[in-house]
């Protein structure tokens, strides 16, 4: 069976979301490791919140990411994007509350 090209929209909006998620996550590996390097927060809240962030929802976002074939073929179209949707907006809700609290 030959590939369609050009690709359809669902892999064009994935590829889409991948810029943002991997820009994303990369991003807040390295901010989130600097500062949990540099002694953590003053907060015990907010330090385990980073760590969370960093251990938990950080791969997890990767993940649903990068499993949209297995996703897709399960849950369709409309429920991956709720699905990835969900988490990033999870993961971007305990970012957004850790450099609050962090200061």
């Amino acid at each position: 069976m030959a590939n369609p090209w050009p690709p359809t929209r669902f892999w064009q909006y994935w590829a889409l979301a991948g810029m943002l998620v991997l820009t994303a996550a990369f991003w807040w590996s390295v901010t989130g490791y600097a500062q949990f390097e540099s002694g953590g927060t003053r907060s015990q809240i907010a330090d385990g919140l980073l760590r969370f962030s960093l251990l938990i929802l950080t791969p997890a976002l990767l993940l649903v990411w990068l499993a949209a074939a297995w996703l897709r073929r399960r849950v369709g179209d409309a429920g991956y994007w709720q699905m990835l949707g969900l988490v990033a907006m999870i993961w971007a809700g305990s970012v957004l509350v850790t450099r609050i609290l962090a200061g």
